[in-house]
């Protein structure tokens, strides 16, 4: 039997056209590879969700992809596109920034940036959650990123840049990622439903997208948790239920006593 796969994963962009309102950075980290000006450290900063990861793994991808199309993207069909995808790529190195915080683990990421890479054009390292290392191994890094091998590519993603150091920061190209707006977010989850063909309300999928507070992620484990509330139509009452919410029918009746002066009915109705 094949294991299921999370929306979220099932669903991750594997083109930059595919990103969900990030447009103009995609299109910065495209334009910098067609003029071969790939700088060598880059901080992506933003809420959850929002596509960080995503981000640096198309980028990692699209620099070494052996056949990039004439909108750079990656072609996804090439061996090292395929690894990239899977996670199996010996030049793209994801390292926790929570788990792998210390001293010692930048200086191993120090010695082996220096090899060449196995396969692809270019060694990149991407650093989740990069404000969770220490002074120390930030200090550690800063040699590396003052003088850095040129097949490599430092990779920081966020959610505190306030947190890095400025030090590592000024040598960065910083992209903020705004978070993603409602719509945007909806469009997307119907998307999904249309292609999983799960008859969904519409005002069930505004419900989610409003509720995930600009996390398309946040979205998508939604959408999958409601999804398994029952068989057959998703209704707006379905997500109501499951996330809590209070009933915009409530509200109005709440509103309308107010009008008539009923203030008494704020305690009835709780």
């Amino acid at each position: 039997m094949t294991k299921y796969q999370i929306i979220a994963k099932k669903y991750r962009p594997q083109k930059f056209e595919d990103v969900v309102d990030q447009g103009s950075i995609a299109t910065i980290l495209k334009n910098s590879i067609r003029l071969k000006r790939i700088a060598h450290a880059y901080l992506f900063y933003g809420s959850r969700g929002t596509g960080k990861t995503t981000l640096a793994r198309l980028f990692a991808k699209a620099a070494s992809c052996e056949n990039l199309t004439k909108d750079i993207e990656p072609c996804n069909q090439c061996q090292t596109c395929k690894e990239i995808t899977s996670g199996h790529s010996l030049d793209v190195i994801e390292i926790d920034g929570a788990s792998n915080r210390g001293i010692d683990d930048i200086r191993n990421l120090n010695e082996t940036a220096f090899y060449a890479p196995s396969s692809g054009k270019y060694k990149v390292y991407i650093i989740d959650e990069v404000h969770m290392l220490t002074k120390e191994a930030f200090n550690a890094l800063l040699k590396t990123l003052e003088e850095p091998p040129p097949h490599v590519i430092f990779i920081f993603a966020t959610t505190e840049a306030h947190k890095v150091l400025p030090t590592i920061i000024s040598r960065c190209q910083r992209f903020d990622l705004k978070r993603i707006s409602p719509e945007k977010i909806f469009l997307k989850l119907k998307m999904i439903g249309a292609d999983l063909q799960l008859e969904v309300e519409e005002e069930a999928l505004h419900l989610i997208a409003s509720h995930a507070e600009g996390s398309l992620r946040d979205a998508e484990s939604l959408f999958d948790q409601i999804i398994c509330f029952q068989d057959g139509l998703i209704t707006a009452q379905n997500v109501i239920k499951t996330l809590g919410l209070v009933s915009t029918e409530l509200f109005f009746e709440l509103d309308k006593a107010a009008n008539e002066g009923n203030c008494f009915f704020a305690f009835e109705l709780s």
